[in-house]
């Protein structure tokens, strides 16, 4: 099943070509994590059905990696699906996981966006991380809240970084991000598990968001101007 939230590559219609700039988009931020992961242990924190965690894996033979999510039937469906002898998934909540021996490279991509309180979430990370490990995280920095209703917080690029400042991590690293919009089935009333498309639906979300939240159309509108049709988002390396 696809949603506006999660993908299950095995699942997607390869001639759909919306659906596969998906899957590209969140497979480059994977690479780009596994370009500068180090250590032997790797976490990857809300790693969902678990194919990017599995990329990891394949990329890292000599690592051990894991991967943990919330959602008990996504872990059920990577334990199924993704398989190594050096990859393990565990279902339990990012803000409560822990561990006794810490990771050295920590990946978070599209999580912090989810949480109510965003600074809660990284310095849980930061107890998993050894001294000298790396954190990669990931975020979007256009609007979402109209658009995506799983979504709580917006970052722009300096409301990113300034978040991981105040634990005293800097930026060494970053990797930018742009996805036009998809505009197939914005309207449509179909329930998720009828959906063709990743867009089915999310014109509805938008007009109850803007109905709710009529000013938040002006932050859309400057980032339209700005960006145009198009979302951004940013991944980044974070170290002590």
């Amino acid at each position: 099943m696809q949603t506006i939230e999660r993908i299950y590559p095995k699942q997607l219609d390869p001639a759909c070509t919306d659906d596969q700039n998906t899957l590209r988009i969140h497979l480059e931020r994977y690479q780009f994590a596994a370009q500068h992961a180090q250590g032997s242990r790797i976490l990857d924190m809300a790693c969902g059905c678990g194919y990017g965690t599995f990329f990891l894996a394949q990329q890292h033979p000599d690592k051990h990696v894991t991967g943990v999510d919330l959602d008990p039937n996504a872990v059920a469906y990577a334990e199924q699906h993704y398989q190594r002898n050096n990859l393990q998934f565990i279902c339990a909540n990012a803000e409560q996981f822990s561990v006794e021996q810490p990771f050295d490279t920590i990946v978070s991509l599209e999580t912090i966006e989810h949480l109510p309180n965003s600074l809660a979430l990284v310095k849980s990370q930061i107890k998993l991380l050894s001294t000298t490990g790396r954190l990669i995280a990931s975020v979007p920095i256009t609007p979402t809240l109209d658009g995506n209703p799983h979504h709580l917080h917006d970052f722009s690029r300096s409301s990113f970084l300034r978040l991981f400042r105040t634990v005293n991590l800097r930026s060494i690293e970053h990797f930018e991000q742009i996805q036009y919009w998809q505009f197939k089935g914005l309207f449509s009333a179909k329930p998720d598990l009828q959906k063709k498309y990743r867009s089915q639906g999310v014109g509805n979300a938008i007009v109850r968001y803007y109905i709710k939240n009529p000013l938040y159309l002006l932050k859309r509108l400057h980032s339209m101007l700005r960006y145009g049709f198009s979302n951004r988002y940013l991944t980044c390396v974070f170290i002590r």
